[in-house]
């Protein structure tokens, strides 16, 4: 409590009890004056929270990270009284990170505040205004007003995708492949290219009719599909934040998304058949097998949560005798030597592993003794850090 609040409060407890004792009025005349500054200044906070107008404007709603955006936030006193200091707290692009804005406002004026949010981050935010403090003239009441009670307020939402980092080639040898055999099967998936058509078959679905060739042998005609079975590749993600908290957590989670990004957008090229399992809280499953397919994937790497709370060695155990991916590329933030051991038992399968791990920008000192493990089970693993050049390392230059 401030200095002039205490003296305040304390003046009138005084008055209180030399009234109750004395029975003098003068003390009963400047306790109640001091109760009616309250109820003034109370009044006038109240006003003030009730009659104030803004705007507030995003320059862009989805940005890459690092790339500024600016919240442009203007509020109006349109009224014959000024407005008490008012402390105005933003949310900006950055977990738990705020600024405040203290101003006052005469009549009929208005304040225009550009806040300019430099993005270090990938995720997904809500930016603006939340919590007004409204403080009296003479500092002895605040009044705090949550926007976000409002029903009709809303922050403002704003994605930040990670950055794209374009590959030329991928330190991977069995991804190394620019030519390799494609086997067709039919299937009735009408988004698999068109392959021939034959007779209606009782079931077929009305929307796969070839009418016209239908009209012209006056017989019902179906479409079929042909299905690519190229090799596949399966992207493992975990998750998980890895034991890191506050920046060093939201740096491990960046370069993990940045690298992820990278991955995929190289493997989506080549086009790879590309199954993405990301094991969180729930898991979750993506896949694409050209270019068309990364601005799904793209933006869920953008807003994904790290909300995994379980250990990881269980479900990638069952990820790795659940599908015939040509090549696993397993992701994580983690420092387990478990991890190690539990691919080392799958190095013989036909399967090729690749390993990443993901972390802030200082290192673990664990990490020499992971790369260890990974070395005795014959495995290749690499480790990335925020700010490190994700292409040099993907690409095998350090």
């Amino acid at each position: 409590m401030k200095h002039r609040q205490v003296v305040f409060f304390s003046l009138a407890a005084f008055f209180l009890v030399a009234g109750l004792l004395s029975g003098s009025r003068v003390f009963y005349v400047l306790l109640f004056s001091q109760l009616f500054l309250v109820l003034a200044t109370l009044a006038l906070n109240i006003w003030a929270a009730i009659t104030f107008t803004y705007t507030q404007e995003l320059s862009a709603p989805r940005t890459l990270r690092g790339r500024p955006v600016t919240l442009t936030l203007t509020i109006h006193n349109e009224k014959p009284l000024p407005f008490p200091l008012m402390r105005v707290r933003l949310a900006v692009a950055a977990e738990k990170s705020q600024q405040d804005l203290v101003f006052n406002l005469a009549p009929d004026s208005r304040l225009e505040h550009r806040q300019e949010m430099a993005c270090p981050y990938r995720g997904a935010y809500s930016v603006g205004m939340t919590v007004i403090d409204f403080l009296d003239l003479f500092g002895l009441l605040r009044l705090p007003f949550d926007m976000r009670l409002l029903p009709y307020y809303r922050l403002k939402p704003l994605l930040v995708y990670p950055r794209l980092v374009e590959l030329s080639r991928l330190n991977m040898p069995a991804l190394d492949i620019q030519q390799f055999t494609r086997h067709q099967s039919m299937t009735d998936d009408h988004d698999q290219p068109y392959a021939m058509v034959r007779g209606y078959q009782p079931g077929d679905s009305g929307k796969h009719i070839h009418w016209k060739l239908s009209m012209r042998q006056q017989k019902l005609m179906t479409r079929v599909y042909e299905q690519a079975t190229e090799p596949s590749v399966e992207l493992i993600l975990d998750l998980h934040r890895g034991g890191h908290e506050g920046e060093y957590a939201s740096q491990a989670e960046d370069i993990f998304c940045e690298t992820a990004t990278a991955l995929v957008y190289y493997l989506l090229r080549q086009n790879w058949h590309l199954l993405i399992s990301g094991h969180g809280q729930q898991l979750q499953h993506l896949s694409g097998s050209s270019l068309k397919d990364f601005q799904p994937v793209y933006q869920w790497l953008a807003s994904v949560r790290f909300d995994s709370r379980r250990s990881f060695v269980q479900p990638l155990r069952q990820s790795l005798g659940s599908s015939r991916a040509r090549a696993r590329i397993i992701l994580t933030t983690r420092i387990e030597p478990e991890l190690g051991s539990l691919l080392g038992q799958n190095r013989l399968s036909r399967t090729s592993l690749y390993t990443l791990i993901a972390g802030p920008a200082r290192s673990n000192p664990n990490e020499t003794k992971l790369a260890g493990l990974f070395r005795q089970s014959g495995l290749p693993v690499w480790f990335v850090h925020y700010g490190d050049d994700v292409a040099r390392v993907l690409q095998g230059e350090w």
